[in-house]
């Protein structure tokens, strides 16, 4: 009775240990944008030293080109520039190992790939 129990604690802390997965927290740290023949050329660069650069160029009218501060919690990149009053997608959800940026503003959805690191 003691070995079963022993051996039925150890496969559950075996279960619960590799139920978690450790990831860098800055998997998503790089470049995100759309394909080269999308017009928009919507792009997201997220650096390392907490700096971020962002451009849409989906509206003539409206080009956007922002450059600021980024901070990161419960997978979400927050983007801030106090100095701009130009409203662009400031929040983005990292998804798929830091892989794709995913932003909603009202009705507007945004899903940027990785390009490169």
């Amino acid at each position: 009775m003691k070995i079963t129990t022993q051996l039925f604690s150890l496969l559950a802390a075996f279960l619960l240990l590799s139920s978690f997965t450790f990831t860098s927290p800055y998997d998503f740290i790089g470049t995100y944008g759309v394909p080269e023949s999308d017009p928009s050329q919507i792009q997201l660069v997220i650096r390392a030293d907490q700096t971020f650069s962002y451009q849409d160029l989906s509206s003539a009218s409206n080009k956007i080109n922002v450059n600021g501060f980024w901070s990161y919690k419960n997978r979400k990149v927050t983007l801030t520039n106090p100095m701009s009053d130009v409203k662009f997608h400031n929040v983005w959800t990292i998804e798929e190992n830091g892989q794709v940026a995913k932003s909603r503003k009202g009705f507007s959805f945004y899903r940027l790939c990785k390009i490169s690191d």
